[in-house]
Parts: C-alpha cells; structure tokens; sequence
C-alpha cells in the first residue's frame, strides 16, 4: 500500500466517523424537538409571561399606593387589573329615558378598553324614604356592581315634606343599604341637575330642594363618602359661559333637554378623571 492510498484511507475513515456522529447529534435534537415542540418559543411565551405578571404586579402596587387620590378612571383601571373585568351602576333618582349616562357609559367604554359593563338601576322620582322602605338596594345585587353612582333623591325628599333631619338620617341609611348589598362597592354620591321650576317651590317646612341638597351634601362630608356635585358644577358651567337655565331644560323645566344632557354628562365626565378617596371600595 502506498502512502497515498493509506492517507485517502484514513481521510476516508475519518469523514465516514464524523457524518454518522453528525447524524447521531441531529438525531437527538430532532427527538428533542419531538418532545417539547415549541422549543425555546416555550421558554419565550413563559419569560414573556413572567415578565406580564411583574409588570401587573408593579401597576396594582402603584394603584394601592395611591387609593385616597385615585380617579375613578384610574380607580377602574386598578380593578380591571386586579380582577380583569369591572361592573358600573347608576342608581337611584334616574330614568330609563335619560340620555345623558349613555354618553358617560360610552366615555368609559372608550378608556377602559371595554373591560367595563355598565348598568342603570333607575328610581325615578323616588324619594330617601321609599328607597327604604321598598327596599330598593337589595336589587343592586342582581347585577353586582363595583361602582355605585348614587343618584340623590333630594327632589323626592321635598315632595314628600320629610324633615331635614330625617332626610339626612334616611340617605345615611340608603347608603348603608348598598353597602350591605354591595360590601366591596365604592358608592358615589351624585347631585341631580338644577331645577328652575323646582327652586323657590316651597313645602310646608318652608324647604325647597335646594335645603335638601345641601344636607345630603354635609351628610357626604360627614361620612366620608365620595361626591360629585354636578349641581354645582352645572350652575358655575352656566354662568361660565353666560347661559339661562330654562334654556338647558326640557319644557317641564325639570328634565334635561339635549343641550343641558349634554353639559350633564361633560362635567360628569370630568368628575369621572378628578381624584378622590376610593378607599372604601374594594
């Protein structure tokens, strides 16, 4: 044998060795794959996942750091997070045909990626005692809502000619009622929009609506409980920018038209970004 022959043998030997070595090792990655398919996008998904719930985590820290000052918004927000989903209710003095909670129901469809429902519990034209009496709490808890915006019934009180009083003494009680339905739910309270025909109108304790909302109002502030007083914030919109009340106003000078719906529900909206204590909520 020359030395040619036996170097292109020993040449030959040695490729022969290294392909079935290469074959073995691919062979192995392939049953590797085989059993755990998704290979390092496995490991990706799981690192992505971990790195999602730090960063959720670090968000609610940050919500729960700051619950006394907490918008609603950002208030939902914390809930969406904390349990993926969060449900709204107006209750309390509102009707069905109200246009004006369907504009704010939108707003915060719009800015909470719809992860929020929203309902109306409506009593119209009810008065602190007959929300009682009639028990009109306990159906807040057929549609369970973390967010209760309690519409005042101030304009039922003065009809009824209950005393001042007793009209602050029944909303604590109301109040008490949807925290028993609801424990966890964060209620607001909410002032109705100014009346025209209302003001001045007199019962027999010489009370007109505005007596009463005043006292719901040191009743909020007596218990800690949170308020949007867009009645308030009505008047100062209407004199901000020199308009007449009965012009916002449908013709029984009591509901809103569509121009005063519309200012309703902007400064609702405001109210809805503005902070506030949350802290009785979940």
């Amino acid at each position: 044998m020359t030395k040619k022959k036996g170097f292109a043998l020993i040449l030959l030997f040695s490729l022969t060795v290294a392909v079935i070595w290469f074959g073995m090792d691919y062979q192995k990655n392939q049953k590797a794959q085989l059993l755990d398919p998704t290979g390092n996008e496995a490991s990706a998904n799981s690192s992505t996942k971990k790195e999602s719930s730090a960063d959720t985590g670090g968000q609610l820290e940050d919500f729960e750091k700051k619950r006394e000052k907490l918008s609603v918004l950002d208030y939902l927000t914390y809930l969406t997070l904390k349990k993926q989903a969060a449900t709204v209710s107006f209750y309390g003095d509102i009707s069905e045909n109200e246009t004006w909670p369907t504009a704010v129901e939108n707003y915060i469809m719009e800015q909470t990626n719809q992860n929020v429902s929203v309902h109306r519990v409506p009593f119209p034209d009810f008065d602190s005692y007959r929300l009682l009496e009639e028990n009109a709490a306990a159906t807040l808890s057929e549609e369970p809502s973390d967010i209760v915006f309690f519409q005042l019934p101030v304009y039922g009180d003065q009809v009824r000619d209950i005393s001042l009083a007793d009209s602050g003494s029944y909303l604590s009680e109301a109040y008490e009622a949807i925290k028993k339905a609801l424990p966890e739910a964060l209620v607001i309270f909410v002032t109705p929009n100014p009346s025209s025909i209302r003001q001045g109108d007199f019962n027999s304790r010489t009370l007109d609506y505005t007596s009463y909302l005043d006292q719901a109002i040191t009743i909020a502030a007596e218990n800690a409980i949170p308020l949007f007083d867009l009645h308030a914030e009505y008047e100062a919109e209407l004199e901000t920018n020199n308009l007449d009340l009965s012009d916002t106003l449908a013709d029984d000078a009591k509901q809103l038209n569509a121009q005063g719906a519309e200012i309703y529900s902007k400064l609702f909206i405001e109210q809805l970004n503005a902070p506030i204590d949350t802290t009785s909520g979940l």
